[in-house]
């Protein structure tokens, strides 16, 4: 969880600052949010090369900024670059959503990808699946709040985008970040306890 959080620190800081920075050096708002998209990318691509390998949701965020920076260079709208981490956080929230759907919620297959190195565990948890509905209404729970909180960013940020200043929403489109990152902190923090209370009068 450490690790997560630092490293969403580092997505959301590393562009804000170098955003900011380029607004201080005299900048307008479309080359500096360029510059601030290309760092977000460069960092995509180190973590990419530090692994040694690059998986489909590092290809996905990569591939999203590259195409979104070259359109709005091109066309010279800065709008383009703010949407884009509607884009992001929409597909997220609909693969979440689609993955409950399917009957197999994501969340399950990230903590199980985490445990990898713990047969056991994974057998146990296999076994859980199959016969108890309790179990798999958890992680369908997480995976289904997780991906609406993610959805409604995306809406909510790409109406903003179109609707108030570049600067106003450049200024505010990290707070959203910080904003629905808290939000599912807190809620998994109550849900954790809640259901930690079931299980005890049970």
């Amino acid at each position: 969880m450490r690790k997560q959080l630092v490293g969403l620190l580092w997505d959301i800081g590393l562009p804000l600052v170098v955003y900011y920075a380029g607004r201080i050096l005299g900048y307008d708002v479309l080359p500096a949010l360029a510059a601030a998209a290309g760092a977000a990318l460069v960092r995509v691509a180190v973590i990419a090369v530090v692994q040694r390998r690059l998986n489909g949701l590092a290809a996905f965020v990569g591939g999203t900024f590259a195409v979104l920076l070259v359109i709005s260079l091109l066309t010279g709208d800065p709008r383009i670059l703010l949407a884009k981490e509607s884009v992001l956080s929409g597909a997220a929230g609909l693969l979440l959503l689609g993955s409950v759907l399917l009957g197999r919620p994501l969340v399950y297959s990230i903590a199980r990808k985490a445990n990898a190195g713990k047969p056991e565990l994974l057998a146990e948890w296999d076994d859980r699946w199959d016969t108890q509905p309790t179990f798999r209404k958890h992680f369908t729970t997480l995976t289904t709040v997780f991906g609406a909180v993610l959805l409604a960013d995306a809406i909510i940020r790409l109406i903003l985008v179109y609707t108030l200043p570049v600067n106003t929403m450049a200024n505010l489109s990290p707070v959203m970040h910080i904003a629905a990152l808290a939000i599912l902190i807190s809620w998994s923090l109550w849900y954790r306890n809640h259901r930690q209370r079931a299980l005890q009068t049970t």
